[in-house]
Formats: C-alpha cells, structure tokens, sequence
C-alpha cells in the first residue's frame, strides 16, 4: 500500500496511501470536510514456494472536524477499502487460492485539544469491518484508538510521540509512532504521510515543492492488514493477513486551492502472506519477492 494510497489510516498502500494527516496541527478554524479517492495496482510477484500473488485495489475516505471552542475539535472519519487479488497457481496454500475480494469499512472519532503553550494531543478511536466476501460480520472487526502527545517547536517543526493499540482479528497489537510536521526550508519538508491505524505506523515522507504547484516526495512505512475469510472458502473462518514495507516516490499537483493529485511509484518490500485457521494459529505462510506497485491519490477538501 503506497502510503497516502496506505503505497495504506491506513488505513495502502496500502490504508494505500491516504494521506489523512495525523493530528500534528491544532484545531481546524471551522468546520471543514476532506476526502480522498486512491486506486492502486499491485503487480504480481513470486511466492516462496512457487506461484505469483497481486492485487488491485481502491482506498477511500471521507471525514469531518468541528471545532468545539477552548481550543478542541472533534471529528469524523469514514474509510472504504477494497483489494481484488490475485493468486496464479500458489503452492504454498495447500494448492489453493486463501482469498480473493477484501472489504475494510472503517469510522473513526478522532478528538483534539491544543494548550495555549503549543502542546497538542488527540485520541482516535477506530471501528473496523476487514474481511472477505461472505465472512461472517460478527468475526471480522477489529477496534482500537491512537494517541498522540506532541509540541510546536515554533512555526515550522512539530514533533511528538504516539502510541495505538489495537485489537485486530484473532491478534492484539501494540506499537509506538513518532509525529513529525517540520518544514525544513520554504520548499522541504519531512511530514507523516497518513494517519496510524490497525495497519500500522504512519511512516514519514519527504516532500520537494516545485514550480508551478508542483511537488515531488519520497517514502516509506510498514503495513499489515488482517481480515476475516469467508465461511465457505478453503479455510473457513480463517484469518488472512498480508504484511510489507511500502517504499513509493510520488509527484503531485495542486489543480485547485481545494483538490490535489498525486501520483505514486514504489515497490513492496518483505512481503508475507499468512493463512491462520478460525482460533488464529498459523496454518501457511508465504514470503513474497519484491512487487512494483503504481497509484494515484485525489485529495480534496470543502
């Protein structure tokens, strides 16, 4: 998942690579909306055992922020995933094909407050449906919340820590992220490209802003994205999960005050397939080559 498409939260690539923002600035003046729309095509790559796995797919959101008065805001936010994979002739599974259709709906309430002083925190709750057509809804959600503590250093660098814990399919998970928001210079900067969640860290991103609203950037992250199988599949009610570091470049354009695209370029590194049975104990697990992986993102807001 590309970051900012989560190449994907998260939820990109990956969560594809939204790129959502992490609360590292302070409450909006108004009450705003944004969305985001980024399909991602996955090329096929070697399993360990033999057979090639891909996948396409398109990572949404939509979300809103009020701003509540002594300086806290609260907000909205809702994702829609979808991965269409692909498994050519995969030994590693018994012979079978784990998954095909991935659907990931999301809400999250994120809530803000900035001290006078210049300390910012959040905390974001996170609901979650991830799994395969037909599975069973009952067994294919997952919840948790991130928080976050963090300070502006002066105008141009906020920086800060983050903590989310998560209870995924058949897993709990725990892990730690740093916030950073510096602009180095008028045209450098070093940012989060997307927001954490069950997938995993935020990851960082180095932007270049060019002439003529132009942008170009690189990236990385690591993410991993678990889902509930279908009843009647090979492995009912078992667990998939796919895991990769998502390296992408990107260059963008901002083709309004309001809208911005971004197109991405990038490889998915230590790549793992993973089948579980329905109680989460480890039936295959695959490695993965390298994969190329191309997006493109519109972000937008009103």
């Amino acid at each position: 998942m590309m970051p900012s498409i989560a190449l994907a939260r998260g939820n990109v690539l990956l969560s594809l690579m939204l790129a959502g923002g992490l609360a590292t600035a302070g409450p909006p003046a108004s009450t705003n909306f944004s969305y985001s729309v980024a399909p991602l095509y996955h090329f096929d790559s070697g399993l360990e055992d033999g057979g090639k796995a891909g996948f396409a797919g398109v990572f949404t959101s939509l979300g809103g922020s009020w701003k509540l008065g002594g300086g806290s805001s609260l907000g909205m936010r809702l994702s829609f995933d979808y991965e269409d994979w692909r498994f050519d002739e995969p030994q590693g599974f018994g012979g079978l094909t784990p998954w095909t259709n991935l659907y990931r709906l999301g809400v999250s309430l994120p809530y803000s407050y900035a001290t006078e002083d210049g300390w910012l925190l959040s905390l974001t709750p996170t609901l979650m449906y991830s799994g395969e057509s037909d599975a069973d809804f009952s067994k294919a959600l997952e919840y948790g919340a991130t928080a976050t503590l963090a300070r502006k250093f002066g105008p141009d660098l906020t920086l800060g820590l983050g903590v989310a814990a998560f209870a995924r399919i058949e897993e709990t998970k725990v892990f730690p992220f740093l916030i950073v928001n510096w602009n180095i210079t008028d045209r450098l900067r070093l940012t989060n490209p997307f927001a954490a969640g069950p997938a995993g860290p935020a990851g960082l991103e180095l932007a270049y802003r060019l002439d003529g609203d132009w942008e170009a950037g690189l990236g990385a992250t690591y993410r991993s994205y678990r889902q509930r199988l279908a009843e009647d599949g090979p492995f009912p009610d078992g667990v998939g999960e796919n895991q990769y570091i998502p390296v992408y470049v990107h260059v963008g354009r901002n083709l309004t005050d309001t809208i911005k695209l971004r197109l991405y370029a990038g490889a998915a590194l230590g790549g793992q397939l993973r089948v579980e049975n329905e109680a989460g104990d480890r039936l295959y697990e695959e490695d993965q080559d390298p994969a190329a992986m191309l997006g493109l993102a519109l972000i937008g807001r009103f």
